[in-house]
């Protein structure tokens, strides 16, 4: 048997209207945390493509990615977590203003390690859903 939870959030993720940033934020606050965290990494890597062309020289945002799964795996603390978090977001807002893949860039690597809604806004959409539905329907509780 589906968990409620579960049930619930793959109804509404199927009528979701994913353009519209207060819907997807407030669906994926309904979820796990561990779950928004994982879905948050992934946002982030795919995100880090991007940043990497465009400064392969920083690689704070790739550690803050790293970091975040070292997190969740039990390696370090949430405040080691934090730091390199907070390392990806000065870079990423020192680049801001000089490319817009920046943008996207400091959003996926900060939301690595702190909210998934700010790296699924910089990821796009358009694989998000099938990848969440994925996520939720094999989550063990």
């Amino acid at each position: 048997m589906i968990a409620y939870w579960k049930a619930e959030a793959l109804a509404e993720l199927q009528n979701i209207e994913w353009t519209k940033w207060g819907v997807r934020y407030n669906l994926l606050l309904k979820l796990p945390l561990r779950l928004r965290q994982e879905f948050a990494i992934i946002c982030a890597e795919k995100a880090l493509p991007a940043w990497e062309a465009a400064y392969p020289q920083d690689g704070r945002p790739k550690a803050a990615i790293a970091a975040a799964k070292a997190f969740l795996r039990g390696e370090i603390s949430a405040e080691e977590c934090r730091e390199a978090a907070q390392a990806a977001s000065a870079a990423a807002r020192a680049a801001y203003y000089g490319a817009s893949v920046a943008y996207a860039a400091y959003y996926a690597a900060y939301a690595a390690a702190v909210d998934a809604a700010y790296a699924a806004y910089a990821a796009g959409w358009d694989w998000q859903v099938p990848l969440l539905t994925d996520l939720i329907t094999n989550w063990e509780d």
